[in-house]
């Protein structure tokens, strides 16, 4: 062959059969842009006797004159070279030129990569002579890669590039030629063509993976087919390679596989060692596989268990041989899932001859470079050890609940004051002490107030995060220790401890109530000075949240760290703000239904399934009552209730503020609600006693109502009777003015305060609500009845009607009935719901359903 001619109008395309050809040793001797200049060349180099044996050229996407020509010459003439033609597509004129020319074929530029081959068909003997494909010697260490393709042409480049790599490559033309030369020796990678004469890669693939010891496969393709590279990974290939990718590029993927390859001989090698090590170790080790079965047995485990071998242990599930019950596969799932041991786990194995031995055990995850394979189970015998545990365990845990004794407490709580001088940072001691814990004991007994105190125990400790401790101090006072807390974050997390305790029912009589907790909270920082400090901080907080009336939470910061009570306060300051600015608040309505509508025995279905807005007997002239009730949204979308933002609020001056963000946006939400104007219906809102002796306030608060459109008659307000109103003058002005529009008011939390009755005598108000803490014990305690009964009387002689709160049963509910209450509250009687979703239409015509209480999702969502 006297030279290779390349007519191509496109430099890339060019650049691109170049390379192609030199990389195949076959340079072209020259390199033309114009199908004319190809023409005219080929003429002049017959005569100059220095004809070409083969022209390749690149068709152009649409023939031209020039081209057609072209195509003419090379058809007709005796005289002209070879031809391969390469279209992008089948078209019909290049159809045609292949079928007529002797000499020549049609090849798509897809196909591109089969050049070399082709040409070495036209010219078998004018293809440069390729090295030998003997079997190559391989050193020590060095990766032997098998190289399939039909191309001799493509063999021998690809060879050579991979050998001046470092590898030992051994070639194939065939898929028979390459299982022989896989039966003859052991390969790492097998780099697969995918069109073969006899067979295609996806095929020769299968039948490598089937080996004993496959190579890690891969196929070699110029073709980018969806189809073609599905198959093939499906037979096995972790790679598919291009033969247009550059050289550079097609070296870095082989170096990849071939580190991968490494990996796993490094793997492989570490788990024979692994095997030797754990052989003679003297505790007893069982390997496992993924689902638990066991693949390998120590020596030590063999003894410890009294097997003389490990036929009756390999291949079975490990919780067969253990008292667990599926504990040991729950912790190797948990291992595996984590990627990290799990430790100091208890079981107890049964021997070969029956008898128990109890263990201790760790699992330790053991990893393959490609997936999570399983584990070790390392054990030893702990029976001489469980008495030893369990003594410690009794002195320094509390028998009935589990929890930390206080003794054992004060020193991990002395460690994490040490821990805060040396780190910084914040922690907050929390001090539980439920509330009228007595008349538990009285309802249902010691045994019954125990089981709550353990069933509490439990919730404490699932509550609880990875670096915090809970304990028992004495009787129902317990404590948590928050460690590595942030100062916004502590308000909610406290909130969520004093939510555990209401979750907690005793049965009193014949019905079940709430419990409930005063929570105090110690901020402890690097100033704390010691335990005692931290606890009786904790303790005064607690007995303020008592004082303010039981079930709430009280936070201090103790007067020796300004600094923390400063970013408390700014926390919380600015937090209040954006969520005013930001309508970051959502209200709440709760029903306050006549007692008379509500029915009188336990066994009817409407006292669990709803409440008659209407038409009850003993109905007649009621009218109806819906309490708003404001929540805050935090930051992970949970509800904050007012116990948690109101007291900083107050301290901040931001609650007047707040009273009137809640009453215009009740008014703007009562516009929208449909109330036949015939239907008594009344909403209470709260107002602070700062805001009653803020005069702006009260002056924009009344000019909202009247401008609002909505009928005053509406609307009662209610004034907390534990208020301290530095000016009683503007109050009374304030109701006097509020009463000639048709607002009513009422006296809340009546009865805890020791101003209860100089409200009574100096505010004019239309009604008196009980405080709740009185009716949740009226069940079980005379005094809080006769309290209760005294206090209804005196308000009737007084024209008032009154409100029971906290209604928690339907015990509860009988008992405000004798006592002569006119109305009852509570979650009882109906959880909380979105203020803008009231149906009121329906709750006035029929029995409705108790409401869900709001959640976050559906504040967040709401219009």
């Amino acid at each position: 062959m006297s030279g290779i001619l390349l007519v191509e109008r496109s430099s890339t395309l060019s650049h691109l059969l170049r390379r192609t050809l030199n990389a195949a040793r076959l340079p072209p001797r020259a390199e033309l842009a114009s199908y004319l200049d190809a023409h005219d060349h080929l003429r002049k180099s017959v005569g100059a006797n220095q004809a070409y044996s083969l022209a390749v050229i690149g068709a152009p996407p649409r023939a031209n004159r020039e081209f057609l020509a072209l195509l003419d010459y090379l058809g007709r003439n005796p005289t002209a070279p070879s031809a391969v033609l390469l279209a992008h597509e089948n078209s019909a004129e290049a159809a045609s030129w292949a079928r007529s020319c002797r000499n020549g074929r049609l090849l798509l530029w897809s196909n591109f990569a089969r050049l070399p081959a082709l040409i070495g068909e036209l010219h078998p003997l004018g293809i440069a002579p390729v090295a030998s494909e003997a079997p190559a010697p391989v050193r020590a260490g060095q990766l032997r890669i098998l190289f399939v393709d039909d191309s001799h042409s493509v063999r021998h480049a690809y060879r050579q590039l991979l050998e001046r790599s470092g590898f030992a490559v051994d070639t194939a033309g065939s898929v028979a030629e390459a299982l022989a030369r896989a039966a003859g020796a052991q390969h790492d990678l097998a780099i697969v063509d995918y069109f073969l004469p006899d067979g295609t890669g996806d095929e020769l693939c299968r039948r490598l993976a089937a080996q004993p010891a496959p190579p890690l496969l891969a196929v070699l393709t110029g073709t980018y087919r969806d189809d073609i590279i599905q198959r093939c990974l499906a037979a096995g290939a972790g790679e598919c390679l291009f033969k247009t990718e550059t050289k550079d590029l097609f070296l870095a993927r082989v170096r990849r596989l071939a580190r991968q390859i490494e990996l796993e001989r490094s793997a492989a090698a570490q788990r024979e060692r692994l095997e030797g090590i754990l052989g003679s170790v003297g505790d007893g080790v069982f390997g496992l596989d993924a689902n638990g079965r066991i693949r390998f047995v120590n020596p030590t485990a063999l003894e410890l268990l009294g097997h003389a071998d490990d036929t009756a242990l390999v291949g079975t599930d490990v919780d067969r041989h253990l008292g667990g019950y599926g504990a040991t596969a729950r912790a190797l799932r948990e291992a595996l899932d984590a990627g990290a041991p799990v430790r100091d786990l208890e079981a107890v194995f049964t021997r070969a001859d029956g008898a128990p031995l109890a263990v201790t055990y760790t699992l330790l995850p053991l990893d393959d470079p490609r997936q999570r394979e399983g584990a070790a189970l390392i054990f030893r015998d702990a029976s001489g050890q469980r008495d030893i545990e369990r003594l410690h365990w009794e002195l320094t845990h509390d028998h009935l609940t589990g929890l930390l004794n206080g003794r054992r407490f004060n020193e991990l709580l002395a460690r994490e004051i040490a821990r805060l001088g040396e780190q910084g940072g914040y922690s907050a001691l929390l001090y539980i002490d439920i509330d009228r814990f007595n008349q538990v004991i009285d309802a249902g007994g010691q045994t019954a107030a125990d089981r709550m105190l353990a069933e509490l125990a439990d919730a404490l400790r699932d509550q609880l995060g990875p670096h915090d401790q809970a304990a028992r101090l004495e009787g129902d006072r317990l404590a948590v220790l928050l460690s590595r807390v942030e100062l916004d974050q502590i308000h909610a997390q406290a909130e969520n401890y004093r939510a555990l305790v209401r979750q907690r029912r005793y049965r009193a009589g014949d019905h079940w109530r709430a419990a409930t907790a005063s929570l105090g909270v110690a901020i402890l920082g690097p100033g704390t000075p010691s335990v005692e400090h931290a606890l009786e901080q904790a303790r005064m907080a607690c007995k303020t949240a008592k004082q303010r009336g039981r079930d709430q939470t009280e936070i201090n910061s103790g007067q020796r760290d300004a600094r923390v009570a400063r970013e408390l306060e700014a926390g919380w300051t600015e937090r209040i703000r954006a969520a005013l600015e930001y309508d970051r608040l959502v209200l709440l309505a709760q029903a306050i239904v006549p007692i008379g509508a509500l029915p009188e025995h336990e066994h009817d279905v409407l006292a669990r399934q709803g409440w008659r807005i209407g038409g009850g007997s003993g109905d007649a002239g009621r009218e109806y009552l819906f309490e708003v009730l404001t929540r805050m949204v935090g930051k992970g979308g949970q509800l904050i209730t007012p116990s948690v933002f109101v007291p900083m609020a107050e301290r901040v001056g931001l609650m007047p503020r707040f009273d009137l963000w809640v009453f215009r946006h009740l008014l703007e939400q009562l516009v929208k609600l449909p109330i036949p104007d015939d239907v008594p219906v009344t909403f209470t809102v709260n107002l602070s006693g700062i805001t009653l002796d803020d005069a702006p306030t009260l002056q924009a608060i009344e000019e909202a109502i009247v401008g609002s459109g909505v009928p005053p008659r509406r609307l009662m307000i209610e004034i907390t009777e534990t208020s301290e109103l530095v000016s009683l003058r503007l109050a009374r002005r304030f109701i006097g003015r509020m009463r000639a529009l048709g607002c009513r008011f009422a006296l809340d939390d009546f009865g805890i305060g020791f101003s209860s009755f100089s409200h009574l005598r100096d505010l004019d108000v239309d009604f008196v609500k009980i405080d709740g803490s009185f009716v949740e014990a009226m069940t079980t305690s005379d005094m809080d009845r006769k309290m209760i009964v005294s206090i209804s009387q005196l308000a009737h002689s007084l024209g008032l009607q009154v409100i029971g709160e906290h209604v928690e049963s339907f015990g509860s509910v009988q008992a405000l009935r004798a006592a002569g209450v006119d109305y009852a509250q509570g979650h009882w009687i109906g959880e909380p719901r979105l203020l803008h979703k009231l149906d009121l239409p329906t709750l006035l015509t029929r029995t409705a359903a108790p409401a869900e209480p709001a959640t976050a999702a559906e504040v967040l969502l709401q219009p």
